[in-house]
């Protein structure tokens, strides 16, 4: 690594540093804002670069002082971002101190190869998060960092950074999202430290927090799995306490020090970058904008019509995220949602994968039938229920509705970002890391067994996914179809299950050769797409749509889609993909229950996509 001047800086609490050599590594990364890294001045708090390192902590101590451990994300071929939260308590501080943290950067796990080291603020307004990014750094290769305070240091944990644009080399991920932790384990995560995968990065497709501590809905009740939050808002309709979610800034930071403190889920962090985006429950479920959509437009208080908006509690969410999540983004406190924060970005891996992360959510418009009022015509026949209006929707009157209002879901600005990143990538393969399911998914429901004759029409399952948004996912499929693009891969989470499919400009009529391929993975321990239908209806006059689903889905999901190449609609798991320049293969391995306390694998999958086909084969 060639000698470099020092350069550091910092956008919204991102601290960036250029690397030395291993000789003279640099030794300070200041707040531009702040004009300083420690108490005395541009100097002060700084270590030497020849001062001895102190050694690692103890297992025990480092958790102590830093609960969450550390994490490493969106690396690029010349830097990475780094992670981590001390305790002021655990660190023998009080709640409002500010004090400095050191951290060291080196290519070998003993920390005597130093390219990098200095002092970060951890300050009370960001919780004592910090974020550094050193840059200058060589690309492909593994970097090891550990955090220090007060004498008590982090484990060191292990990074590695993008492949160079022009490298001719495989890319190896493994493909995760919605990591439920109310009354449910995390398997799936200690499976893929049992792998010991050679990955580049772990690609995270969101819900990596859920909002509520105890609905009943999709939650489950155990005594070494609960978070209390410090405020809380109730979501139920009875206002029974039975439905509680976060609501402000303390709330949402109380959920991801829970979650980060899980002990495997803050392993597979240390080991492994992440590059992830959010979807819903790191805001509110099923939520568009500022909005939630818990009351179904009916206001447990008053009675009246809600349309849930809550910026302030939007923007609590943002800013948690930003303070918790490994994004080398930036957040801006003195706007408001949603300039507050950008999430949709790209990043390069090498000469055969341009991966593409957008943002579902922020942008979005409303879904387009209302959850008030009845709604025969497309299925609705009750008030104030997602049944009929997000889930199991009639196709033919949608579609004329949708056809008409064609509502976005990325916004103008990322959907011009987006095709216009995409048909000018070079790179072999055009990955887009998708929140929510874009292949579309009809069910004739005929199909399944005992249904009603009433029902006997197609529904789309979910249209809080891309088939809600039918116009604009054909406007940017075409735009892809006309610019030639080749070999487009989605991956996509949200849905808790296994699928594997084939992309069409129009899945009614589709042309000779599919525009992608698209491949979903299951949740690593959220309630599967079965479990979650079966309490949807909550056991009133349409639990035959639940009970006829469990007993016929994926025969019947095959069926109603020939685009269709794989379903498992009762899955918790991963994906393992690896992209070559003439092939994917994504590997489903699916763990079996997260409510129990221990679990193994029960079943591995590989389907494959060769370049230039855009077709799925089982393996």
């Amino acid at each position: 690594m060639k000698r470099r001047d020092f350069l550091f800086g910092s956008l919204a609490s991102v601290f960036y540093i250029a690397c030395g050599s291993s000789s003279s590594p640099a030794t300070t990364a200041v707040d531009d804002d702040a004009g300083t890294s420690g108490p005395d001045g541009p100097d002060g708090g700084r270590p030497e670069a020849s001062a001895a390192l102190t050694p690692t902590s103890s297992p025990e101590d480092s958790d102590r002082v830093f609960p969450q451990g550390l994490a490493s994300g969106d690396p690029r071929p010349d830097r990475v971002l780094l992670w981590s939260r001390v305790d002021p308590k655990g660190a023998g501080k009080a709640e409002s101190d500010s004090f400095d943290l050191g951290f060291v950067v080196a290519t070998d796990e003993a920390l005597t190869n130093v390219v990098a080291r200095g002092t970060v603020p951890a300050t009370a307004d960001s919780d004592h998060t910090v974020r550094v990014v050193p840059t200058g750094l060589e690309p492909g290769r593994f970097y090891y960092y550990r955090f220090e305070a007060l004498g008590t240091t982090t484990r060191v944990a292990r990074t590695k950074t993008a492949p160079a644009a022009d490298a001719d080399v495989p890319v190896k991920f493994a493909m995760c999202a919605c990591q439920d932790y109310i009354g449910r384990y995390y398997h799936s995560w200690q499976a893929l430290l049992d792998e010991k995968a050679d990955l580049d990065f772990v690609l995270y497709l969101g819900d990596f927090i859920y909002e509520s501590v105890n609905d009943p809905r999709f939650q489950s009740s155990g005594d070494d799995r609960t978070i209390t939050l410090p405020d809380g808002m109730d979501t139920s309709a009875a206002q029974d306490g039975s439905r509680i979610a976060a609501k402000t800034l303390a709330d949402y930071r109380a959920v991801y020090k829970a979650y980060r403190a899980d002990p495997t889920l803050r392993e597979v962090c240390r080991l492994y970058p992440f590059i992830l985006t959010w979807d819903d429950h790191e805001f509110a479920d099923d939520c568009w904008q500022d909005h939630s959509t818990s009351f179904n437009e009916l206001d447990p208080v008053t009675k009246g019509f809600t349309d849930e908006k809550n910026t302030p509690r939007r923007m609590a969410a943002n800013r948690a995220f930003s303070e918790f999540q490994v994004v080398d983004v930036t957040y801006d406190s003195k706007a408001t949602f949603p300039n507050d924060i950008t999430i949709y970005r790209s990043i390069r891996y090498g000469k055969h994968v341009d991966l593409f992360m957008t943002d579902q959510r922020s942008y979005r418009a409303d879904h387009l039938i209302p959850e008030g009022p009845t709604d025969l015509l497309v299925g609705k026949v009750t008030k104030n229920t997602s049944v009929g209006s997000r889930y199991f929707v009639r196709k033919s009157e949608f579609d004329k509705r949708e056809t008409k209002a064609k509502p976005s879901l990325l916004g103008a600005s990322q959907k011009a970002w987006l095709i216009d990143a995409v048909t000018k990538s070079t790179a072999t393969w055009k990955v887009w890391g998708n929140e929510v399911q874009m292949y579309q998914m009809a069910l004739e429901l005929g199909t399944l067994p005992n249904v009603p004759a009433f029902f006997t029409y197609t529904a789309y399952v979910n249209c809080d996914q891309w088939d809600g948004y039918r116009s604009e996912r054909a406007e940017i499929l075409s735009a892809f179809t006309k610019a030639n693009v080749e070999n487009l891969l989605v991956c996509t989470g949200d849905i808790h299950a296994f699928f594997a499919s084939e992309l069409h400009v129009d899945f009614d009529a589709p042309g000779p050769k599919p525009v992608g391929v698209e491949y979903v993975t299951a949740g690593i321990s959220s309630a599967s797409l079965q479990a979650l239908v079966n309490n949807l209806t909550g056991g009133g006059s349409l639990q035959f749509i639940a009970d006829s689903f469990l007993n016929g889905a994926d025969a019947a999901l095959k069926e109603s889609n020939p685009h269709m190449r794989y379903s498992d609609s009762n899955a918790y798991g991963f994906a393992l993909m690896e992209i070559q320049k003439d092939k994917v293969e994504a590997t489903f391995v699916q763990l079996g229950d997260p409510r129990e306390p221990t679990s193994t694998i029960v079943d591995r999958v590989k389907l494959t996509t060769l370049a230039g086909t855009n077709t799925i084969q089982l393996v």
